[in-house]
């Protein structure tokens, strides 16, 4: 992962550890979308994006959350415009409820001023939230 790739994802944990779901859709492209749980949710513009991360963000506030860290994972350098990203994420929780650690992958384009985000895949936190949900 080339250091500007680390330095987005430092921007992402940051947003996400602000709990400000306005500062992680300012990662996304204009259109963008997630892939998760079989199906695909297009984001026609960040204004979606914000919506859909506020309401994840106030699941993570209400559930306890301290901190997300992360460590990069599988990289696709795919010229100087696309790349793909596959991070390890760990939820750090208040409620003493073991750390989540799950993976994303990310598709990413290179727009002015920097990456954004274009297509995440959630392809594991899902299935972690409903099996700790249920417990």
């Amino acid at each position: 992962m080339s250091p500007e790739i680390q330095a987005f994802f430092e921007n992402y944990r940051d947003a996400f550890n602000a709990l400000d779901g306005g500062a992680v859709a300012d990662l996304y492209s204009e259109p963008a979308g997630i892939a998760q749980d079989g199906n695909y949710t297009h984001w026609a513009d960040r204004r979606v994006v914000a919506e859909n991360m506020e309401v994840l963000c106030k699941l993570y506030k209400d559930r306890g959350f301290i901190r997300a860290d992360f460590k990069p994972g599988q990289f696709i350098d795919q010229g100087v415009q696309y790349a793909i990203a596959d991070v390890q994420w760990r939820i750090t929780w208040s409620s003493g409820e073991a750390p989540w650690s799950f993976r994303t992958t990310y598709n990413m384009v290179r727009a002015v001023p920097g990456w954004k985000v274009i297509l995440c895949t959630a392809y594991s936190e899902a299935t972690l939230y409903r099996a700790t949900s249920a417990a």
